[in-house]
């Protein structure tokens, strides 16, 4: 029998009682600083019940609290009604507020404990400050919830595999070159990366270990001639272990990074980056051996080559052929007055995309939110729980595809019955500023912070706005969040990365009433070239996915002449490029989609 919230939140403290701290931090990262952390490191979720992608809980003796962003009120609002767990609604996304809350509630000499493997060293190292200031001590006290998380879920024995170079463009052996160019420049001996999504792509490996992101549990330690890959045992086949022989990357056991760090000289330079390599072991190299970096596999990785654009237009045609059958299922269906509940279409889009040749899975959980759900932005419908779609009001469908040959993200309202004006003012609004981004021509290196507004003016002028940044990195074949990138409000590391040729990133403008409705537009841009000048390159927006956006939801008069171009030409190239894929019965169905202004 599961252990209800409140006889977990006793056994922590049993446990810390145990550890000697007053305050104990679960965070939603595993040692590798994943965004989406493997089942086994899901920690936060099993004591809170709380299930969104970003939150942190912290207890102490007399209190327990999940601290999470504006994306997940509404959700976390549910699902932790009866916990005894208090939500405390963050101010800024992804800001440590309960580390000031902590520093508020504890008394001098206090002592608070967390996991160090699940923290980064630059997290660390900002908690200490922060603490020590008020004279609160902070220890790590290692995993408090291994004792008593009797049911607590192992490590993935799903194999490892190859993603061929005709997908990813680039050879390992040409990438590791690369890196081994910026460990001169920094003039190190090694690099150590932890980041998941970092070790699969410079391997051109991929991974079943985490949920709909393609990556697996590692290590890597890379030399000036060779490297070691630290994985779990069992997860290569032999295949694979040839491979990595011929790239001089040798195979070792996940459990020996602690020995091997731990093992290494003082004088050697070693290389990383504070953001995310994890504090455990960052403290257990010799003091004057790191060299902090910006991952230079991050970057590398956000830029696209030309192999990788090619097949991201292609795959956008795919998907886009696939949400063609999988909308005018749910059209059928409402038609012909069957019951069909958010869970049930959000199962459909998976089967309509599996069709597809080289799909791999979702590249997150379909978010199906019917009227009042489709204002829970991260809202998942589950099979027993979510609402019957009815040929009446709006519908919001947010969803993706995981392919070998790239990663898909797209958001669509549409309504199921006439509209009033508030919604069609909203929605164009919304509308306007998806277009107003899409259109717009910028300098090379502009900063995500400094777009994000034009997403926004629309809706401003309505006196209209959601908490949610407009935009995220996507992977290739890869994480569907992928940093550095993102068009954000806050100045942080998404809103002071520069925006470089062939960097792929969301477009997804909002409004959200809660208890009414939700409304998203979302498309997927590349950054491409525009033009040279004197002062230096332009950049501009291509806009690669595939799939028409409801006219019928539209305010013509708050149109400008500019947006029902851009619309037009829009839906004229949807058709274009989905049409080959489409048998009649589809093509007439999109040619009544893609209709112009």
């Amino acid at each position: 029998m599961a252990k209800e919230t409140s006889q977990k939140i006793r056994d922590l403290r049993h446990a810390m009682k145990n550890a000697q701290v007053d305050a104990y931090v679960i965070p939603s990262a595993d040692p590798h600083q994943s965004e989406y952390p493997p089942e086994y490191w899901s920690g936060r979720s099993w004591i809170s019940g709380f299930t969104g992608s970003a939150g942190t809980v912290v207890v102490t003796s007399n209190h327990a609290g999940l601290w999470t962003d504006s994306r997940y009120y509404l959700q976390a609002d549910m699902q932790l009604k009866g916990s005894g767990i208090e939500l405390h609604k963050l101010i800024a996304q992804a800001q440590a507020e309960y580390i000031d809350w902590l520093c508020k509630t504890l008394k001098e000499g206090q002592t608070v404990g967390c996991d160090f493997w699940c923290f980064s060293l630059a997290q660390i190292q900002a908690f200490d400050k922060k603490l020590t200031e008020k004279g609160i001590r902070l220890k790590d006290c290692g995993d408090l919830l291994e004792s008593f998380w009797d049911d607590r879920p192992e490590y993935s024995l799903e194999l490892i595999y190859e993603h061929p170079v005709k997908y990813s463009g680039k050879s390992r052996e040409a990438k590791l070159k690369l890196i081994r160019a910026e460990m001169k420049k920094a003039d190190t001996d090694f690099y150590l990366i932890s980041a998941l999504d970092e070790i699969s792509y410079l391997l051109n490996l991929r991974g079943k270990d985490v949920h709909c992101n393609p990556v697996f549990m590692s290590y890597l330690l890379v030399g000036k001639t060779d490297a070691e890959l630290f994985i779990p045992a069992g997860k290569t086949t032999e295949a694979i272990k040839r491979k990595l022989a011929d790239a001089a990357i040798k195979e070792r056991a996940y459990g020996e990074i602690d020995r091997v760090i731990e093992s290494i000289e003082p004088g050697i330079k070693i290389m990383v980056d504070q953001s995310s390599l994890n504090a455990k072991l960052a403290l257990k190299l010799p003091k004057n051996s790191i060299v902090n970096v910006t991952s230079p596999v991050m970057v590398m990785k956000a830029i696209k080559n030309q192999t990788e654009v090619g097949h991201i237009r292609k795959v956008m045609e795919k998907d886009g052929a696939a949400l063609v059958r999988a909308f005018m299922w749910l059209e059928d269906g409402l038609k012909k007055s069957k019951k069909i509940s958010e869970y049930e279409f959000a199962q459909q889009l998976g089967h309509f995309r599996a069709q597809q040749e080289l799909y791999v899975g979702e590249s997150f959980d379909a978010i199906v939110g019917y009227n009042a759900n489709g204002a829970i932005i991260h809202y998942r419908p589950e099979e027993t729980t979510s609402a019957q779609i009815k040929p009446k009001g709006i519908l919001l469908v947010d969803s993706g595809g995981q392919y070998m040959d790239g990663t898909t993200d797209i958001t669509r309202t549409i309504a199921l019955s006439p509209a009033g004006p508030e919604i069609k003012k909203q929605f164009t609004a919304v509308l306007m500023g998806h277009i107003a981004l899409c259109d717009a021509v910028f300098p090379e290196k502009t900063k995500g912070i400094q777009l994000d507004i034009l997403a926004r003016q629309y809706l401003w002028k309505l006196n209209l706005n959601y908490s949610h940044g407009t935009g995220h990195g996507v992977g290739f074949f890869m994480n569907v969040h992928e940093p550095p990138q993102g068009f954000v409000t806050a100045w942080n590391q998404r809103g002071q990365a520069e925006m470089l040729e062939g960097m792929l990133t969301s477009n997804e403008p909002g409004y959200y009433k809660e208890g009414s409705h939700g409304i998203r537009t979302e498309n997927l841009v590349l950054n491409a070239f525009h033009s040279e000048t004197p002062e230096g390159k332009y950049l501009k927006f291509e806009t690669v996915t595939l799939f028409p956006i409801d006219t019928n939801l539209i305010y013509s008069p708050m149109m400008t002449r500019q947006a029902v171009s851009w619309l037009n030409a829009y839906h004229k190239e949807v058709y274009k490029r989905l049409s080959p894929y489409l048998d009649s019965k589809e093509k007439s169905w999109l040619k009544k989609k893609c209709v112009s202004l």
